[in-house]
């Protein structure tokens, strides 16, 4: 008669110093009992199960420790023992795909076994079955699932990678004596709402509120009326998954979930409500330590979330931004969009599910041990503090205890996703010099009176390059009143071989790494720093023949949207006899225009100029630069500092 729920069973880990309360069903009106011991450890409680059975008690744990205990429950009819457990830090991993994506998808999961085999590190996990996609209305006492030990290989290839990830960098860092868990609990494609107990947002007038303006408020007489999405329902995955494992303390919640709400400014209010919602509900129900309760949240990856050229994905990581900047004792987040795509081809290539979720794993572990556990580091990535447009150039004032600015890891790397726009709000790529330790001036040359300025804001733009001691820099945008919108330009960098961009050919997403600049016919281009004049990098464009060149194509959030600009200025060496000219490619046909030399430069070097005038209004698919060079020696010209320049 006796049964409990399956979080409650043997292999198990659970918080330490800190109450556990079982739960089950027993004889009706029968005295249950439990007892906890470890070693020199007792402890004991009783409680009476009601007309149903139904009980609960509550134990306070002991300290942690790598040695194994045993809790024994009885009703004086059966019996319960479970063995094999353990007490040490145990968090929540929950969110949507990016959290579920499992170990078996990660290049290196292997390596990853064979680490996590010799460390006290377990995982709960919860199972997605849910008998003819019906998911319950309220809180379900008893889900599915399966306590993992570290030498079950086939059992961790099916947990979170990132969750995995971050139990084994507390590990490493906490040592074997203190065992860490984690709580596998996230459903792909999953609204925020999804998570939310009903009686919190049935109490909270505020929340109800808002869930009714976003049209995310359950309602009982639609439930599970939407087929295949009914595991989007607000508070569905809280019934399912969540509502199992109520009893448990958990240090904090590791959470990675937000595309779902990635739908602009608008989204970005609600779903800041949404987070201090969600962490203090969940600090009220399963915190070990509701003083320092800790939400960890990563921040979204710069795939496209609305049509091109919108900045919704910057919208939403302002969201988390924004709550930790206010709650930095509540909320703490990194950024990821610095790390390079990487992803899995048997996903179709999307890459809102990048693989380098041990990176991420790491990064959080790292911001749970500095706050959560003061075991030193630093706490928060360096958030924007003030910012102020002085003339030609902006200034940028990160917190005192930013640690040494910096961009990328190379003096020929240049700014990727820094921005400036002037009172028209077209924003181009901004130069920068860092003035101090936590200070900066950014400005573009094209735009003399900078107002407003950008960072890691842009969709399809992976491995910005800012940084601040061992974080990125959080994501910023400075106007507060108009849409952004911003194409990324990776032609600016003459020293870019690559970009990530996507195409569609037969409804078939085409994603991959692109060549920024491509060779035409009989021609070769590759980055040069030999012959150089203003930037760390110029590109070399080789012929074999007399006529030679390159092209830059456009993508989406890459558009070469040439309608809105004066022109476009270059600088070009060994350009004597090259007769240079520009062609602008449509599906209409092709637009020349010539290239006057605006200047000598001296060392071979001359500075050019193309004005755009009133072009064509059908989308240019590719700019195409073409050289003619007589001379039979050196067939070559050197390009740099490609920009474009403000309509007068």
């Amino acid at each position: 008669m006796l049964t409990l729920p399956h979080v409650f069973s043997s292999n198990a880990l659970y918080q330490a110093d800190a109450p556990l309360t079982l739960r089950g069903r027993a004889a009706p009106c029968s005295t249950v009992t439990a007892s906890l011991a470890r070693g020199e450890f007792h402890a004991e409680a009783a409680a009476q199960s009601d007309e149903d059975g139904v009980f609960s008690l509550t134990l306070h744990t002991p300290a942690a420790s790598a040695e194994e205990a045993e809790i024994r429950i009885a009703d004086g009819e059966d019996e319960a023992l479970l063995q094999n457990i353990l007490f040490g830090e145990l968090w929540l991993a929950s969110g949507q795909s990016n959290m579920e994506l499992p170990n078996s998808a990660i290049p290196d999961c292997e390596r990853m076994y064979d680490i996590i085999a010799s460390r006290t590190v377990r995982v709960y996990n919860v199972s997605y079955d849910v008998p003819e996609n019906r998911f319950p209305w309220d809180p379900q006492p008893d889900q599915r699932g399966e306590w993992v030990l570290p030498a079950d290989r086939a059992g961790l290839s099916g947990v979170s990678a990132m969750g995995l990830k971050f139990a084994e960098t507390l590990s490493r860092t906490l040592g074997d004596g203190i065992p860490v868990g984690f709580l596998n609990a996230s459903w792909g494609g999953t609204p925020i709402t999804a998570w939310f107990p009903r009686a919190a947002i049935e109490d909270d007038p505020a929340m109800t509120e808002t869930c009714r303006r976003c049209g995310t408020l359950p309602d009982h007489e639609t439930w599970n009326t939407r087929g295949d999405t009914n595991f989007q329902q607000p508070t569905a995955q809280y019934n399912l998954k969540i509502g199992s494992l109520e009893g448990l303390r958990v240090r904090g919640v590791l959470w990675y979930q937000g595309e779902n709400e990635c739908g602009g400014e608008y989204w970005q209010r609600s779903y800041a409500e949404y987070l201090r919602f969600y962490q203090r509900v969940y600090a009220e129900r399963f915190a070990a330590d509701p003083e320092k309760f800790y939400m960890i949240s990563s921040l979204i990856y710069p795939w496209t979330y609305g049509p091109s050229g919108e900045c919704n994905l910057g919208y939403l990581n302002d969201a988390f931004v924004t709550v930790a900047k206010e709650s930095p004792d509540k909320f703490a987040f990194f950024p990821i969009s610095h790390l390079e795509p990487d992803w899995a081809f048997h996903q179709n290539n999307h890459p809102i599910h990048p693989t380098n979720k041990y990176y991420a794993g790491e990064y959080a572990g790292e911001l749970a041990l500095a706050n959560v556990y003061d075991r030193g580091g630093e706490r928060s990535p360096a958030i924007l503090e003030s910012w102020e447009a002085a003339g030609h150039r902006i200034r940028l004032t990160f917190p005192a205890s930013t640690r040494f600015l910096r961009v990328g890891m190379s003096l020929h790397e240049r700014a990727r996703g820094l921005y400036v726009a002037g009172e028209d709000g077209l924003y181009l790529p901004a130069e920068y010099e860092i003035t101090g330790h936590n200070t900066m001036e950014i400005w573009c040359d094209e735009i003399e009176h900078p107002v407003h300025c950008a960072y890691n804001v842009q969709s399809m733009e992976p491995k910005v390059n800012l940084y601040a001691g061992d974080f990125p820099v959080a994501p910023f945008f400075t106007d507060r009143e108009h849409y952004l919108n911003i194409e990324a330009r990776p032609w600016y960098d003459c020293g870019a071989t690559s970009r990530w961009a996507s195409k569609m050919h037969d409804a078939v997403l085409d994603l991959f790494f692109r060549p920024v600049f491509e060779p035409l016919r009989d021609s070769a281009v590759c980055p040069d720093t030999a012959f150089r004049r203003r930037d760390p990098v110029s590109l070399r464009v080789e012929g074999e023949e007399e006529d030679f060149g390159f092209c830059v194509r456009a993508y989406p959030y890459q558009r070469l949207d040439f309608q809105k600009y004066g022109g476009l200025s270059f600088n070009l060496y060994h350009a004597e006899d090259a007769s240079p000219t520009l062609f602008l490619v449509t599906d209409a046909g092709e637009t020349v225009l010539p290239i006057l030399k605006t200047a000598e430069l001296g060392a071979g070097w001359a500075s050019y100029e193309i004005r755009f005038g009133d072009l064509p209004g059908e989308e240019i698919r590719r700019m195409e630069f073409r050289f003619r060079l007589a001379a039979p020696d050196y067939r070559f010209v050197n390009v740099e500092h490609l920009r474009l320049f403000r309509k007068s």
